[in-house]
């Protein structure tokens, strides 16, 4: 069996298998760490992650930035956080491209192309993406809610899931909106409700003696309530 995988056929996705595994990697350390995985969710156009697609949108703007907005939301790109569609993305690729080379070699006889096969693996992807993103979406927590709207969960109280967050460094925390609806955000420490000498001295402050400072720090056992939101994320402070 290793010696077919082996194969320069299966080499197309063998690479994205290989790459498939440093993301898994990636993802278990964002998890245990934050602000890890984030960063892609970081650098989505805010019309995609704002949007309403369900209302009637205005074609007096770009037609082809709509058109591709629509296209990304299909995908549920901005809905569900993107290393998980990326890493969906990536093992339906491998997957339908060992699927492919199998059953070429089964009625043919010999693999074909690994281009071929991986443009073929290709556009398969995309319908299986969207199919199990479909899947994921109902039961995975929501960073925002269509019912309200990212403002809205400013004042609202929130605490530390896992590790710890400090100015730069932001974490996951969850809450709760005024639907009952729970929500999980990533926050870091207010530098304006932060002390002038703590905020003056955290600069030259090493790592370890920054994590063990309660006045730069926040962890799960501080009780948080948010006091504005930032890019990406928001900024929270003790209560």
């Amino acid at each position: 069996m290793w010696e077919i995988l082996n194969t320069s056929a299966f080499a197309p996705f063998a690479i994205a298998a290989l790459v498939l595994l440093i993301l898994l990697v990636v993802e278990l350390l964002g998890f245990f760490f934050g602000g890890i995985s984030g960063f892609l969710d970081n650098i989505l156009p805010d019309a995609l992650v704002d949007a309403d697609f369900d209302s009637n949108i205005s074609m007096n703007a770009d037609a082809d930035i709509s058109l591709g907005l629509k296209a990304l939301d299909w995908l549920y790109v901005g809905r569900i956080p993107t290393m998980i569609l990326l890493i969906v993305l990536i093992a339906s690729f491998c997957i339908s491209g060992f699927v492919i080379q199998q059953l070429a070699f089964a009625v043919l006889g010999s693999f074909i192309s690994p281009w071929l096969a991986s443009l073929d693996a290709l556009v398969i992807s995309f319908p299986l993406l969207k199919i199990i993103a479909s899947l994921l979406y109902p039961i995975l927590p929501k960073d925002e809610s269509s019912a309200v709207s990212a403002d809205s969960l400013v004042g609202r109280q929130a605490r530390i899931v896992l590790g710890y967050a400090s100015i730069g460094q932001p974490a996951q925390a969850k809450l709760t909106d005024e639907h009952g609806q729970t929500h999980y955000v990533m926050v870091e420490p207010d530098p304006d409700c932060i002390s002038g000498h703590h905020a003056r001295s955290r600069v030259s402050l090493p790592i370890a003696a920054e994590v063990n400072n309660p006045a730069v720090t926040i962890t799960a056992e501080d009780a948080l309530i948010i006091t504005k939101k930032a890019s990406g994320h928001y900024l929270v402070k003790k209560l």
